[in-house]
C-alpha cells in the first residue's frame, strides 16, 4: 500500500528479526536507511542483528553510526559496548556501558552487560555490585540473578550462588544456561545443612532438559536430602529391619520428596544407606504381597522403585529367600494370562523391582500397567524398539578378533552405561570457538576453518558420546561405530528420541575401519583402545583416518588412578569369581561390607552402583592401564602432537601449582603431578592431539 513507509520495513525488520530470520531482516532494515537514512532505530536493530550473525565488525560500525546519529542513544551506547565485549576490546567496551548507564541511569540491561565486561576482566567484586544494581532496578531479570550466580560461584560463595540459580530457574523456568550452571556448582558439591528451597530447582533440573548427566549431581543431591529430618530419621535404622506397618510409613515419607522420586527415575542413587533402606523396603513387600494393603501412595512408590531398579541393572543383593520368592511369583503371573485374567499391578511392580520385565513372553499382555505410563515405556517398550532397531543397523564387517568377541559379548549382555538424560551442549559451537574454549594448542590453525566436520566416534557405546559431540561442533556430521548391536540400538533409540539427524550409526570393530572408505577431521576414542588385545595397532588404523592437520581426542585408564582396582581385578580373578549377575551382586556386596581400604575407595565411585558400570569397571575381560610418559612415547611414535587434557577439573587444580601458561602441555610435570595426586585422572586421561 505504501512501499515508501520507512517505519513499516523497520517494523517488519523487527518481526523477521523475532522469528529467526536474520537475512530477511537485514533487507527490512536496510531499506528503512535507505528511506530514511537518519533512522536511528532502524541503524540500532541493523547492527544488533548484524552481532547475533557475527558480523562484528560490520556491527561495530553500524552502531557508531547509530551514536552519530543520536548521541544520546542509551541502548546503542550498551549495543556497541556488547560488540566490543565479543572483539575482546573489553576496555572500551566497559566506557560504553558505562556511557549508556550515564545516559540511562536505570537502564538494567546495561549494568548487567557491565557486569559481564568486569566478570572477564576479573573484576569480580564490581561485576557483583554491577548485577546487584541491575536486579534493584529489575528484580525479576533471570539473567542477572544468573550471572550473579556466576561470579559467586567464581568468589566462592556457593551458597548465595545455589540461590541465583534457583532464583532464575524459579523467574524462567526453561532456562537453559542457569540449569547447566546449577548442575555445575553442585557437582562437586556435599551439602552439610539442610535447604529445602533448593528442591524445585533441583527437581527441574533432573527433568526439564539435558542439562546435566544426572549420575554426575546425584551424590551432591543425596547429600542433601540426608539432611532433610525426615530423610535423616529414616536412614537412621542401620540395620533396616523393618515391619510391614513401619514400610507403609517409611513409603508415605518418601512420597513428600518429588526430588528424590525424580532422581531414583533417572539415576543409579551412589550412597549405600539409600541402597540398604530401598533393598529392606523391596523384600518386605515381596514377603507380604498379600497382606499389604494397595494404595496410590504404595503404587507411586513401587512405579519409581521398579524404574531405579531398572535403570541400575538389579545390582541390589537379594537373599535364596527372595530368589525362591521371585520365582513363584513369575509362575503366579503367568498363570493368570494365561486365564485370560490380568494379575495386579502390585505384584507386577514388585516383580519389575527384582527382574526386568521384558525378558518375558507375556509382558506386552500386562493391561495392568497401561495407567503406568513410565514404567511400561521403560521397562517393556523401550527394550523392545531397541530390539527392532538392532535388525536394521548397517555391519561393516564380520568381527573376528578373539579379544573383539569376547568384548563384544559382553556388552550385548551388558550395554554400558543405560542412562535416561546427559549433559548435551546447549549450542553447537564451530571447531575454532571449541578449540578456544579448551585452550588447545594446535600446531596447525587450519583446522579451525573447517565449517562442516566430519566427525568418527571410535567406540561409541549406548550413545552419550556420539549425541554429546553431535550437539557440541555446528555443523558437523558424525559417524559413531561400536562393537555391539545392544548398545548401537540404545545410542539410535536416544538419539531419535533427541530429534538429532546428523548422525551415523555402525557396527564395526575398530581394527576393520580402514574399510569405511574416508577420512574424518575429527576423531574421538575414549575409554575403547585400552579394552583392545593390542591398543596401539588400534590407534594407528583410526591415526591413518585422520586429515592431515585433523584433531583426536582420546581417552585411556590411569595406571596409577587404578591401583585399588587391579588389586580388587587380582581378587576376582584369585577367588574365580563368574560374571553372571548373581556372582556379581554377590561379590559386590562382599566390597560393600569389607573395611578394607582399597574396597571402600571402589565403593565410592559412581559406576559401582549399576550393574554394567561395575562390570566394566572391575570384571572387564580385557584392561591396559598407561601412564603419562607412556602416551608421551605412543604420541610420538604415531607422530601426533599433543594439543592440551580436557579435564577441565584437574587443570584448574594444576594451575594452582603452576602458574605459567605453557605447563599444562608439559608432560613431565603432568607426571609429577599426578604422582602426587593419585587420583586426579580417576575416571581417565582425556585429551587431544593433533596430526601434523
Amino acid at each position: 500500500m505504501n512501499p515508501d513507509f520507512p517505519l513499516a520495513h523497520y517494523n517488519l525488520g523487527n518481526t523477521l528479526k523475532e522469528l529467526g530470520k536474520l537475512d530477511e531482516a537485514l533487507a527490512s532494515y536496510n531499506q528503512a536507511i535507505v528511506l530514511q537514512p537518519d533512522f536511528a532505530l532502524a541503524h540500532n536493530n541493523l547492527g544488533a542483528t548484524l552481532q547475533k550473525l557475527r558480523r562484528l565488525d560490520e556491527a561495530l560500525a553500524t552502531f557508531s553510526k547509530t551514536i552519530a546519529l543520536q548521541p544520546d542513544y542509551a541502548e546503542a551506547h550498551s549495543n556497541l559496548g556488547n560488540t566490543l565485549k565479543d572483539l575482546g576490546i573489553l576496555d572500551e567496551a566497559l566506557a560504553s556501558y558505562c556511557k549508556a548507564i550515564a545516559l540511562q541511569p536505570d537502564y538494567a540491561k546495561a549494568h548487567n552487560d557491565l557486569g559481564v565486561t568486569l566478570q572477564e576482566l576479573g573484576r569480580l567484586d564490581e561485576a557483583l555490585a554491577s548485577y546487584k544494581q541491575a536486579l534493584a532496578l529489575k528484580s525479576d531479570f533471570a539473567l542477572a540473578h544468573n550471572n550473579l550466580g556466576v561470579t559467586l560461584q567464581e568468589l566462592g560463595r556457593l551458597d548465595e550462588s545455589l540461590a541465583s540459580y534457583s532464583r532464575a530457574i524459579a523467574l524462567q523456568p526453561n532456562y537453559a544456561e542457569a540449569h547447566v550452571n546449577l548442575g555445575i556448582a553442585i557437582k562437586n558439591l556435599r551439602f552439610n545443612s539442610a535447604n529445602p528451597k533448593l528442591y524445585t530447582s533441583l527437581t527441574r533440573l533432573l527433568t526439564a532438559g539435558n542439562f546435566t548427566r544426572p549420575k554426575d549431581v546425584a551424590a551432591s543431591i543425596l547429600s542433601l536430602l540426608k539432611h532433610d529430618t525426615q530423610i535423616k530419621n529414616l536412614l537412621l535404622e542401620k540395620n533396616f529391619s523393618v515391619s510391614l506397618n513401619e514400610v507403609t510409613s517409611i513409603i508415605g515419607s518418601i512420597n513428600k520428596f518429588p526430588l528424590l522420586h525424580h532422581l531414583m527415575r533417572v539415576s543409579p542413587l551412589p550412597e549405600l544407606q539409600f541402597e540398604k533402606l530401598f533393598t529392606a523396603i523391596r523384600c518386605m513387600l515381596l514377603k507380604n504381597l498379600d497382606k499389604v494393603e494397595v494404595s496410590s501412595e504404595l503404587i507411586y512408590f513401587l512405579s519409581t522403585l521398579s524404574i531405579h531398579c531398572f535403570t541400575n541393572e538389579y545390582i541390589f543383593i537379594e537373599s535364596d529367600e527372595e530368589t525362591q520368592l521371585i520365582g513363584e511369583l513369575v509362575v503366579k503371573i503367568s498363570q493368570t494370562l494365561m486365564q485370560s485374567e490380568q494379575p495386579e499391578a502390585i505384584k507386577i511392580l514388585c516383580l519389575a523391582s527384582y527382574r526386568p520385565l521384558h525378558q518375558y513372553d507375556w509382558c506386552q499382555k500386562l493391561e495392568s500397567l497401561d495407567n503406568l505410563e513410565g514404567v511400561k515405556k521403560r521397562l517393556i517398550e523401550e527394550p523392545f524398539l531397541e530390539k527392532m532397531i538392532a535388525k536394521d543397523i548397517p555391519v561393516l564387517e564380520e568381527i573376528s578378533d578373539d579379544v573383539s568377541l569376547k568384548v563384544r559379548e559382553q556388552y550385548e549382555e551388558n550395554p554400558y552405561p543405560r542412562w535416561v538424560k546427559l549433559h548435551a551442549p546447549i549450542k553447537a559451537k564451530p571447531i575454532a570457538a571449541v578449540c578456544d574454549e579448551l585452550n588447545l594448542q594446535l600446531y596447525s590453525e587450519n583446522i579451525k576453518n573447517v565449517t562442516a566436520p566430519a566427525i568418527l566416534i571410535a567406540g561409541c557405546g549406548t550413545g552419550q558420546h556420539s549425541i554429546g559431540t553431535a550437539s557440541r561442533f555446528s555443523n558437523c556430521n558424525v559417524t559413531a561405530v561400536d562393537l555391539s548391536l545392544a548398545s548401537l540400538a540404545y545410542a539410535k533409540r536416544k538419539t531419535s528420541e533427541l530429534e538429532f539427524d546428523n548422525l551415523e550409526y555402525l557396527q564395526a570393530d575398530i581394527l576393520h575401519l580402514h574399510q569405511i572408505g574416508k577420512e574424518f577431521d575429527i576423531i574421538e576414542s575414549v575409554g575403547v583402545l585400552h579394552h583392545m588385545d593390542e591398543p596401539m595397532v588400534g590407534w594407528k588404523v583410526i591415526v591413518d583416518l585422520l586429515k592431515p592437520g585433523g584433531l583426536m581426542k582420546i581417552g585411556l585408564y590411569s595406571e596409577l588412578a587404578r591401583h585399588h582396582i587391579v588389586k580388587v581385578r587380582k581378587e576376582i580373578t584369585k577367588l574365580k569369581v563368574g560374571t553372571s549377575e548373581a556372582d556379581i551382586r554377590k561379590f559386590r556386596q562382599s566390597l560393600a561390607e569389607s573395611h578394607d581400604e582399597d574396597h571402600r575407595l571402589l565403593t565410592t565411585s559412581n559406576d559401582f552402583f549399576s550393574h554394567s558400570a561395575l562390570r566394566d569397571l572391575i570384571f572387564h575381560i580385557q584392561e591396559h592401564r598407561f601412564t603419562l610418559p607412556q602416551i608421551k612415547n605412543s604420541l610420538d611414535e604415531l607422530g601426533l602432537k599433543f594439543c592440551g587434557f580436557e579435564n577441565q577439573d584437574v587443570i584448574s587444580n594444576f594451575k594452582e601449582l603452576h602458574r605459567n601458561e605453557e605447563d599444562i602441555y608439559d608432560f613431565e610435570l603432568w607426571h609429577q603431578y599426578e604422582k602426587r595426586n593419585r587420583q586426579a585422572f580417576a575416571g581417565m586421561y582425556q585429551f587431544w592431539c593433533q596430526k601434523p
